[in-house]
């Protein structure tokens, strides 16, 4: 039974039954991921889930309801789960159906070859950047390992005063991760890449290489002399850091008190070259999204404009609770989880530099590739962080050794009003992406000391 009949079916038999409005949220993921070891299948893992959540208003309270199935005999178990659970209900939550936007953005093109695409060709593939990677460099010492996977969402959202959004999209990635060794020294190195298109788009050769380097450029690291040095934060290090920080932007946060933003819109909070914005409706991206998880039409908008607080993330239900206007900014885990608030495609500005420029023009810095220990080593409300980290040390505008056994700290909020330059090498992978960043001076903490 497909979900629009589905909805149909239910929306009629819940009218028969007496409920005012209803409303279907359905959700479907459907993955496969093949990963490879020594050239034979490791982990071959097939994962299908969702379901529908219903909600109904029945003698003016909200009843609610969830089914995984998508069948005729889900219908009367869904409406009748609601009809108990409205009728226990002593408080009105305030919550509402909503009658949908005025207008949303084109649904974006949906790649059936990928939703077709032979779990062979991932086996091949996976099989390939392993080959090439073992082929690349001797120092490969071993591929832990090399996968490749697709997946399929769709999403639809319906209710009985007018709102009927729907949406399907597709991806596949492949990646591996490796070690390196040269008798003396151990390293590791990763890859991946994805696209929404087509598979032949992803570059084995390109992808298994970058990861070889990786691993191989991280050998005979040694640490450093403590001190205050520029830090030049690779794009998926500044995502990383930053990145884990920016949940600040959400309403959410800042009614519940978890954040240091609160009462500072319209305040300069960062430098003035940083500018974040969320754009849902950029069509290359993994998270493009015309309409959030209540069916609210999205749009680009500034959170952060030269510095300065903009806006804050909403939902319909912060938005209604600081008497402004969502900004298309619900999310939903799953169709069984709590609407929340969240970006789709939050990204810093880029500015026009490369990282071989920033490298070049660098005296006596650091490159940071890689950060350990982010879970516990982050204060997510006052923006603090200590932090292990790999990376290079920068010599009169090169590269001279790798290091590692030191420890970078500072504070999120501080190290944005302190940024000299902003990389060109956006990188989008996720909902939150920064691009290389340049910063003054941070502490450093190794175990070298100074002759």
């Amino acid at each position: 039974m497909n979900i629009q009949d589905f909805q149909t079916e239910l929306f009629a038999a819940g009218k028969k039954a007496g409920f005012e409005e209803m409303e279907l949220f359905y959700s479907s993921s459907k993955a496969v991921s093949i990963a490879v070891y020594h050239q034979e299948i490791d982990d071959y893992t097939i994962m299908e889930e969702g379901g529908v959540s219903f909600r109904g208003l029945f003698k003016g309270k909200m009843g609610y309801s969830y089914a995984e199935r998508i069948a005729a005999d889900s219908i009367p178990l869904l409406l009748e789960e609601a009809l108990n659970n409205a009728e226990v209900i002593e408080v009105d939550d305030g919550e509402d159906l909503f009658e949908g936007s005025p207008e949303y953005a084109e649904p974006r093109s949906f790649s059936e070859e990928i939703e077709q695409l032979d779990p062979e060709k991932l086996i091949q593939a996976a099989m390939e950047i392993e080959r090439i990677a073992y082929e690349t460099d001797e120092r490969v010492a071993f591929v832990q390992y090399s996968y490749a996977s697709k997946g399929v969402n769709e999403t639809l959202i319906a209710n009985t005063k007018g709102l009927l959004c729907h949406s399907k999209s597709a991806f596949t990635s492949l990646g591996l991760y490796l070690t390196a060794q040269d008798g003396e020294s151990t390293a590791t190195g990763g890859e991946s890449d994805f696209t929404i298109k087509s598979f032949a788009d992803l570059d084995t050769r390109k992808i298994a290489e970058k990861a070889v380097h990786e691993a191989v450029s991280k050998l005979h690291a040694s640490s450093i002399a403590s001190g205050t040095y520029p830090i030049i934060f690779r794009y998926d290090t500044a995502s990383e850091l930053i990145g884990s920080l920016l949940g600040q932007l959400s309403a959410e946060s800042v009614q519940q008190g978890y954040t240091k933003l609160k009462g500072k819109l319209n305040e300069q909070i960062v430098g003035e070259n940083i500018s974040f914005v969320d754009d849902p409706l950029m069509k290359d991206t993994v998270t493009y999204a015309p309409f959030d998880s209540e069916g609210f039409a999205t749009r680009k908008k500034d959170l952060i404009r030269n510095g300065k607080l903009i806006s804050f993330m909403h939902n319909r239900k912060t938005a209604k609770k600081d008497g402004v206007e969502s900004t298309g900014n619900a999310v939903k885990g799953g169709f069984r989880s709590p609407v929340g608030v969240g970006p789709y495609n939050l990204y810093l500005e880029p500015g026009t530099s490369s990282l071989d420029d920033m490298i070049a023009e660098s005296d006596n810095a650091i490159l940071i590739v890689e950060l350990q220990g982010t879970n516990a080593g982050i204060n997510y409300t006052a923006g603090d962080f200590s932090l292990a980290a790999i990376g290079f040390l920068i010599e009169n505008g090169k590269i001279t050794r790798a290091i590692d056994q030191f420890t970078v700290a500072g504070n999120v909020f501080e190290l944005l009003n302190d940024v000299s330059v902003i990389g060109n090498d956006l990188r989008f992978r996720s909902a939150i992406t920064l691009p290389s960043l340049k910063v003054n001076g941070l502490q450093v903490s190794g175990n070298q000391t100074i002759e």
